[in-house]
């Protein structure tokens, strides 16, 4: 199923465009940028199992025989973005469903799916490579954007990229925590007088309540779970994410802890810790908003878990600026899109995405 595709370029690179990770041997994906959280051939076979309405279309850049760039495009015709209306998001639907996005990601993770090489005249040399072959991918199945997310603010600039791209920033910017403590306690340690004091006082509060925190290797109580991550997307005004389910099913597939709070047996919070290797993410976060104190107990929760797992990066997701940066998440800076499209309508909804409007998945909120 793989299809070559010539590029005459000066750094003489050639292109396939395979669908499906399946069809590229592990070795040969991860080679190209090894340390890329959520960029696995792994990952990527997890998130193509997960997100079943999606078609997956990799490109794969070569010279002399030799991977250099790589970027994972996916068909889209369920895509909440994070448009200033109702009104515009269910004409964007409308249009989705008709024409789908192209959209290259990494899957399941606010990472971009666009590796290029450190040379700064072979990088150029691959983005144009792929952006031509990405471009005509879109022509062929009728897609109405094409669009490169989660772009660093230094690459998300009109002169990187060939052709009419209009670069938009279209969310909040997502967090990191860099774990490198022995253990939780020398962690609670470290962080200043009125975070420990907060830590102390929300744990007593959850106790006083009866709030029980469990972190299991295996997804339970799904159906309970998923009211409860619609709650939370309602509660911070986002569309539901349209593979919520089938993310908890296939979650054994990676390195995964469910984590969940009850309360006299009710569930009344859980979150998804997701790894690829030494990086971890929390996702799916649900929520009864009825009980207080929850959301805190399942971030400490994490934390705990990724310290005592040898996690290096825990990624905290949109949100929740504040209370993350006291704990020592630090903002990334990749909250940016470059978006090209078939019409001049459609750019017009293009530039009308860069609105500082919320993540349209939100990973962690408070």
């Amino acid at each position: 199923m793989t299809r070559p595709v010539a590029r005459g370029t000066r750094s003489n690179l050639e292109l396939q465009v395979v669908p499906g990770a399946g069809s590229i041997a592990p070795a040969i994906w991860d080679r190209l940028a090894p340390d890329r959280p959520f960029a696995s051939h792994r990952w990527t076979c997890f998130g193509e199992a997960a997100l079943p309405g999606d078609r997956p279309y990799h490109l794969l850049v070569q010279r002399a025989g030799e991977p250099v760039a790589r970027a994972s495009l996916w068909l889209a015709r369920e895509e909440p973005l994070p448009l200033p209306s109702g009104v515009m998001r269910q004409g964007a639907a409308r249009i989705f469903r008709r024409w789908p996005l192209l959209i290259c990601r990494a899957p399941l993770a606010q990472v971009s799916g666009l590796v290029l090489p450190g040379d700064p005249a072979l990088r150029r040399d691959a983005l144009h490579t792929i952006v031509a072959a990405a471009d005509e991918l879109g022509r062929e199945l009728g897609s109405s954007f094409l669009y490169f997310d989660y772009t660093e603010a230094g690459d998300a600039r009109s002169d990187v990229w060939p052709g009419d791209f209009v670069p938009v920033e279209v969310s909040g910017p997502g967090t990191r925590l860099e774990l490198h403590w022995p253990d939780f306690d020398t962690y609670l340690a470290s962080l200043s007088k009125s975070a420990r004091k907060d830590y102390h006082r929300h744990t007593n509060r959850a106790a006083d309540r009866a709030i029980e925190v469990r972190v299991q290797p295996q997804v339970t109580r799904l159906d309970e779970a998923l009211p409860l991550i619609r709650a939370v997307e309602q509660q911070h005004g986002t569309v539901p994410h349209p593979y919520a389910r089938q993310i908890l099913e296939q979650a054994a597939h990676v390195d995964a802890a469910w984590i969940t709070a009850e309360r006299a047996g009710r569930l009344v919070g859980c979150g998804l810790l997701l790894g690829d290797g030494p990086d971890h993410m929390l996702t799916l976060l649900g929520l009864d908003y009825g009980e207080r104190f929850v959301y805190f107990q399942l971030l400490y929760a994490a934390i705990r878990h990724a310290i005592a797992s040898g996690v290096r990066h825990l990624y905290g997701g949109s949100g929740a600026y504040e209370f993350k940066q006291r704990l020592g998440f630090q903002l990334l800076n990749n909250h940016y899109s470059v978006i090209t499209a078939r019409s001049s309508a459609l750019r017009w909804l293009a530039r009308r995405m860069s609105t500082n409007q919320p993540g349209a998945y939100p990973v962690m909120e408070s």
